[in-house]
């Protein structure tokens, strides 16, 4: 993070840009992406020339044992050839490795952009979680304070001749659990944080700060039916498309075993300078120099007419590949629209839920205060006290918690389809 940032709570997207910043399986799914590409411009290398060049240079001293004509030899001699090899005709091998290994780079690609859906969503779920974990204290401190404040009433009624001995115990009971609910409140705050943490990807005593939610809106309808979203998520999600890319990888595996059936013809050429001198020392010549060129063409067929059934065998194998690859693209097809229709009608049974919360609530707030002045009047025990207490909170952590799993559905949906949330847009530079 930049330094002005450090020790600034974060919101939704900012955490969003943090955890995509530094997430190493989002860098894992971009190197294996690079590794793709780089595979797929390998596969491309035999449309091409391959040109080499050798240069072979020496001296030699040789002796020649001739009778009565024998000496020393030298000779120097440099021989220089540049070589070009070109397949001319392959039957379709080239075709078939290229379309494979760029079927892989685009499922790469797209299984990057998936990975980046799940950094995002995992982030704005450990956001909520977080969220309705700090809710869920100052929900929890509420109920201690109401509590403290029945305890003292009772007490005081009691001063005062109205209440009995159990009934002030009574009151000291529900306030020493609503203290123990505080603090596993407090507990899961810590939980959530470290949680939350894992999606950012830093250490637990190093995560950034993170602003309170608020009175963000809550998700509007998401408009289209089950239906609609099934048909969205099989034409959107990253990790289909990548399987259909791995289906045509198969496909093109088969296409090169086909052509490994048929020969190579291939254009053999090189050229070279020969250059050399030499002399002989009994009895005395004079240096001999010369330079000549090498030169040479052809063509080259190669078949392997018989490999063992290798060939065959192989080609069975790609098929196979192929099919189970297709297989596996209907189970994952069915798989995503399960991930859909699960996801729909949680966030619809999420949204009625959180209505009702906020009924529940209203209602419990109501028959809390009607309590109380019952209950300062005489005209109510204190376990009807107690018992709209206890309602009034369990009303609070409803809300509470029907809010973050509201929030959660409608992420959960986005995810399932496969689509951008709008807190995922990167922030723009200043």
């Amino acid at each position: 993070m930049p330094s002005s940032d450090r020790g600034r709570p974060l919101d939704l997207g900012e955490l969003i840009d943090f955890a995509l910043a530094r997430n190493p399986a989002t860098r894992q799914a971009w190197k294996s992406a690079q590794a793709a590409a780089a595979a797929a411009g390998k596969a491309r290398a035999p449309y091409y020339p391959v040109v080499s060049g050798e240069s072979d240079n020496g001296y030699q001293r040789l002796i020649d044992l001739v009778p009565k004509h024998w000496g020393t030899l030298k000779t120097w001699q440099s021989r220089s050839l540049i070589s070009i090899d070109y397949d001319l005709i392959d039957f379709g091998r080239r075709d078939a490795q290229a379309a494979s290994a760029l079927d892989q780079l685009v499922a790469a690609n797209l299984l990057f952009n998936r990975q980046v859906q799940e950094v995002v969503f995992e982030t704005e779920r450990g956001f909520y979680e977080l969220d309705e974990a700090r809710a869920n204290v100052t929900a929890a401190e509420a109920a201690a304070k109401l509590a403290t404040t029945d305890r003292n009433n009772a007490e005081r009624r009691q001063h005062n001749g109205l209440a009995t001995q159990p009934a002030v115990l009574l009151a000291r009971q529900r306030e020493a659990q609503a203290e123990f609910d505080l603090e596993n409140a407090r507990l899961a705050v810590s939980l959530a944080q470290a949680d939350l943490a894992i999606a950012l990807a830093v250490r637990a005593d190093q995560a950034p700060e993170v602003a309170p939610l608020g009175d963000q809106p809550l998700p509007k309808s998401i408009g289209a039916g089950v239906e609609q979203l099934i048909d969205d998520a099989v034409r959107a999600r990253p990790d289909l498309a990548a399987k259909v890319s791995e289906v045509r990888s198969r496909q093109a595996e088969v296409a090169l075993a086909r052509a490994s059936f048929y020969p190579t013809i291939a254009l053999t050429s090189f050229y070279g300078e020969d250059a050399f001198n030499y002399h002989l020392s009994n009895p005395p010549t004079s240096t001999f120099t010369a330079m000549a060129p090498e030169y040479g063409a052809g063509l080259s067929v190669k078949w392997d007419i018989f490999t063992g059934f290798s060939r065959l065998n192989s080609l069975r194998q790609a098929e196979s590949e192929r099919d189970a690859a297709g297989a596996e693209l209907e189970s994952a097809e069915l798989d995503v629209a399960a991930n859909v229709w699960r996801a729909y009608f949680t966030y619809r049974t999420a949204r009625r839920k959180y209505d009702y919360a906020v009924a529940l609530l209203a209602a419990s707030q109501s028959s809390y205060n009607s309590n109380v002045k019952s209950y300062g009047h005489g005209l109510a025990t204190i376990i009807d006290l107690l018992s709209a207490e206890r309602e009034l909170a369990a009303a609070r952590y409803t809300i509470i918690q029907s809010k973050a799993e509201f929030l959660i559905a409608a992420a959960a949906v986005t995810f399932a389809t496969g689509a951008i949330p709008p807190e995922a847009t990167p922030t723009a530079s200043p």
